[in-house]
């Protein structure tokens, strides 16, 4: 029965393991995408030594005794920050980092009406009318407003043509005069444990939870040290060959898992039906 309930602890895990990596290969072509691992803990044990010899009641034990334990658990997860490979893609909003620490900066709505800082590996950017469509603001795929230096970047409308620099300047043309009127906000995240996935290739710092200001998490990058590569952008990490491995062996596993239940019920069956 103990070992019924082991296995049947450790199929849990190995579900949440197998979604994990499922995950990942969803997003293998998801711009900017951090692919993530699981960490794998036992839980409680005890070690069950051997009996002295000549005991008529010692059971049989193998001779290091037995180590009885409840299974595991996913202990964390880990989400690997190394640079995804460049691709170049010759459009003026495409834009990517080329520091693993380096994110976008962008609000996202809360659901009491005020909006919260989220970080963002993606920089494929887009440009949505306001007021009217007298504006454009910059947003990324999902309309989240992209943040500058100076807050939301909104500009007029009436330009010849716009591109991002290498260093996080939003660069207008109009009427054959050039200028940077926004600076992309970037910041510099060098924990990435602090980081919480909220969803749409996003990240948020918990404040609450980690009980320290997300400014002593994070540092300011001056634009002359942006380092960005412009009209390209950051391809998935996910090494499909990796993941596809962890997938088959969390199948195995869970397989084997199974079997062993089905096993042990049909052992308790049979005991059942010796006593009837």
């Amino acid at each position: 029965m103990r070992n019924m309930l082991n296995a049947a602890t450790t199929m849990n895990q190995l579900q949440q393991r197998m979604d994990l990596t499922s995950n990942n290969l969803a997003n293998s072509n998801t711009h900017g995408y951090k692919s993530k691992s699981a960490q794998f803990s036992s839980l409680l044990f005890q070690q069950v030594n051997n009996l002295n010899n000549g005991d008529p009641d010692a059971p049989r034990l193998t001779p290091d005794g037995i180590r009885v334990g409840s299974g595991a658990k996913m202990g964390h997860t880990n989400t690997n920050m190394n640079v995804g490979t460049i691709q170049e893609t010759g459009r003026a909003l495409d834009v990517a980092t080329q520091d693993s620490e380096r994110f976008f900066v962008v609000n996202a709505p809360l659901d009491n009406g005020q909006t919260e800082e989220r970080y963002t590996k993606a920089g494929n950017f887009y440009l949505q009318p306001v007021n009217g469509n007298e504006q454009v603001m910059l947003t990324t795929g999902e309309g989240l407003p992209v943040q500058g230096q100076n807050g939301p970047i909104i500009l007029d409308s009436d330009f010849d043509e716009i591109t991002i620099t290498e260093n996080g300047g939003v660069q207008v043309d109009r009427n054959g005069n050039r200028q940077i009127e926004a600076t992309l906000q970037l910041v510099d995240i060098d924990q990435p444990r602090a980081l919480e996935a909220t969803g749409d290739n996003l990240f948020r710092i918990d404040e609450a939870g980690l009980g320290v200001p997300a400014e002593q998490l994070l540092a300011e990058v001056d634009p002359q040290e942006a380092n960005l590569m412009t009209g390209a952008l950051e391809s998935s990490n996910v090494d499909i060959g990796k993941e596809l491995t962890d997938l088959l062996e969390s199948q195995r596993a869970y397989s084997f898992n199974s079997r062993s239940i089905s096993i042990g019920d049909q052992m308790m069956g049979l005991i059942g039906s010796m006593r009837s």
